[in-house]
């Protein structure tokens, strides 16, 4: 079997690929300083069955998102129906950004109505929205906040920047008193997810899936896990200026259909996180 994998050099990309060389041969379509024409990616779907479509944008201007994730994700829809396999089917990485994320006090189910509060979650929404109406066999899997080695600190993970710090020894900074909640889910976890989607044998039938631990994890919570393993590292909190995002997604949906549970706690996936830095210091 072929396999396609966009983003495939990414945090979530480069893991999901090592696993899925297993399953077939993976075609990777890694990511690069502009966005793939449809004549880059003539050379890329031919033959290939499953695509995981992980490619896109989720810093920068508020254009290159939007381009990165709707125009991305509709080109590789295009070449797909032009010159793959009549066969083919996709899973796609979306992002529980879709939903809104502010003061959220109950868990979030997938039918919840769609409230995107940023212009990456507005894009990553369009982006479902085109696999949705495209034809193909897809499943989405709506991924909270996704953590673990290779997480680039200062870019995408609060947990990645916090053990970064401390492994520096620096301060670690809190907005507010560390109040808010997040749902952190370890990207080994995130990876079976992936994998039992597309291998279990279970047809893709336009289902849409949360994957995430399905726990509210204060920032103090975070912080004092880490100082468990670095226990000479001071915490700075900032005032006046705690974000109102706390949230946590219900993955019940998923587990139903696949048997999946979260294996890697946060105690544990922070100490594999911490001993990952460590090593690349």
């Amino acid at each position: 079997m072929r396999i396609g994998v966009t983003g495939a050099s990414g945090f979530i990309g480069s893991h999901l690929t090592g696993a899925l060389k297993k399953h077939g041969k993976v075609i990777a379509l890694s990511r690069g300083k502009s966005l793939p024409s449809l004549e880059d990616l003539k050379s890329f779907v031919p033959g290939v069955e499953l695509f995981f479509h992980l490619g896109g944008v989720n810093r920068g201007t508020d254009e290159a998102i939007l381009t990165g994730n709707v125009t991305g994700t509709l080109r590789l829809l295009e070449a797909i129906r032009k010159y793959g396999e009549p066969s083919a089917r996709i899973l796609f990485a979306s992002s529980a950004q879709v939903y809104r994320l502010k003061n959220r006090v109950e868990k979030i189910s997938e039918t919840s109505s769609l409230q995107p509060e940023s212009v990456y979650g507005v894009s990553k929404k369009s982006a479902e929205d085109l696999i949705r109406i495209s034809g193909l066999p897809y499943t989405i899997l709506r991924l909270a906040n996704v953590y673990g080695p290779g997480c680039r600190p200062e870019y995408n993970s609060v947990v990645a920047t916090l053990c970064q710090r401390a492994k520096k020894k620096l301060p670690l900074k809190i907005n507010g008193q560390g109040k808010q909640n997040r749902d952190f889910i370890y990207i080994d976890d995130v990876v079976r997810a992936f994998v039992m989607a597309g291998f279990s044998g279970k047809p893709l039938t336009g289902k849409t899936y949360n994957i995430s631990s399905g726990q509210m994890t204060s920032l103090v919570k975070v912080v004092n896990t880490i100082k468990g393993f670095e226990k000479s590292v001071k915490v700075e909190f900032k005032p006046g200026v705690e974000d109102k995002i706390s949230y946590c997604c219900d993955a019940s949906r998923y587990k139903r259909k696949y048997g999946w549970k979260p294996k890697t706690s946060l105690l544990q996936g922070i100490e594999k996180s911490l001993k990952y830095i460590g090593k690349r210091k």
